[in-house]
């Protein structure tokens, strides 16, 4: 016997359609393929058990064989194509995903370089900025200095 749905989303039997959304929706943001890759088997599972339980049709044939003891293979679980497509991941989406996220984080390794260099130069020049005006005033003291002794 295959295991049961409800466990799979960690529900009672007698739950209802928001309390399986929300145990869905924590158990997707935690296994989704995109944030564990090693998870995308329980996360089949866990989408198969949500799509099952969320449409009322499929649950009360679920329900009726889980009472009954019968064997699955009697009842069809399957739902509609385009539900189901939306949720495949093919081999070239996950190839795509992994070039993107390798791209990103190249652009980002780039972000902080190119960002510590400005910070270098914005201090250089902070420091350079002083120094002149250090220097100017430096001289416009010194040239009031020699006109006040000049008259003298």
């Amino acid at each position: 016997m295959a295991e049961n749905l409800y466990e799979i989303l960690g529900v009672s039997s007698n739950a209802t359609l928001e309390e399986i959304k929300i145990a869905f929706r924590k158990l997707a943001l935690l296994y989704h393929p995109d944030k564990n890759p090693d998870t995308k088997e329980l996360f089949v599972k866990i989408l198969s058990a949500y799509e099952v339980l969320s449409d009322p049709e499929l649950r009360k044939k679920y329900d009726f064989l889980l009472t009954s003891k019968s064997n699955f293979s009697e009842i069809n679980f399957t739902t509609s194509s385009k539900k189901r497509d939306k949720w495949d991941v093919s081999e070239e989406d996950e190839k795509r995903r992994k070039y993107y996220k390798e791209y990103f984080e190249k652009l980002k390794k780039e972000y902080e370089k190119e960002k510590q260099k400005y910070e270098a130069s914005q201090q250089t020049y902070s420091e350079w900025r002083y120094w002149i005006f250090a220097v100017i005033i430096c001289g416009i003291l010194f040239w009031l200095l020699l006109l006040t002794y000049s008259k003298k």
